[in-house]
């Protein structure tokens, strides 16, 4: 009786480690990817963006005569995370440019539509040095810094570079109230590829400030 029991417990382990290793087999390496980021922590945003695209965005960058709010929350944000500290990022933004306001180095005459679109890559510093733990004392990651990088698309309803591509660097703050909600801080400089870097009215800093809902939660190691 013993060794039938022992065949059986035998047979009964090796069809499981069959099984096991054929659903390993089926699964497709997208599979895996797609499962994994269905399972990853994520972060929804909205919120409200200023836009500083007056030609000059890096002179009087506080200077609030330069700059362009939206009062209807018209900006979001999402985010999903891979590995290692690395997010990657969707974000898109709505403003309404006033008459006479200087955008791009010209007045224009009429209220004209803002809107871009970015694909961003964020890395939490956290990741490389947790500030929560190491200077705050605290357990949870209750503020979490970013370093941004991406592309990204500008249409401006306007005579004057209406549109461009453009390259996103800059930074950002995410800071816990709760489990699940938060808040978001973001400076962002782009450059517009419509000229040389730097060397273009195309350029503008886009900030931004939200309301944010936490899905997951990160472990930094």
């Amino acid at each position: 009786m013993k060794k039938i029991g022992f065949l059986l417990a035998l047979i009964f382990a090796l069809t499981n480690a069959a099984q096991a290793q054929l659903g390993d087999v089926k699964q497709t390496p997208f599979k895996k990817f797609t499962s994994n980021f269905k399972r990853a922590p994520k972060i929804l945003t909205f919120g409200w963006s200023i836009i500083d695209d007056n030609g000059t965005p890096y002179k009087d960058i506080f200077a609030p005569k330069s700059h362009t709010i939206n009062i209807i929350p018209l900006t979001f944000n999402y985010d999903i995370y891979y590995r290692k500290g690395i997010f990657f990022n969707l974000k898109g933004s709505f403003c309404n440019f006033k008459k006479n306001k200087i955008v791009n180095g010209v007045a224009i005459d009429n209220a004209n539509l803002f809107f871009a679109l970015d694909f961003n890559t964020s890395l939490s510093l956290n990741y490389v040095y947790n500030i929560n733990y190491a200077l705050l004392n605290l357990n949870n990651n209750i503020f979490d810094i970013r370093l941004i990088g991406g592309i990204g698309y500008t249409n401006r309803n306007i005579y004057v570079f209406n549109h461009a591509a453009n390259l996103n660097f800059g930074g950002g703050l995410y800071g816990r109230f709760s489990k699940e909600f938060g808040m978001n801080i973001e400076l962002v400089s782009k450059f517009g590829l419509k000229s040389k870097l730097g060397e273009t009215n195309t350029n503008y800093i886009h900030s931004s400030i939200g309301v944010s809902y936490f899905i997951g939660s990160v472990k930094y190691k």
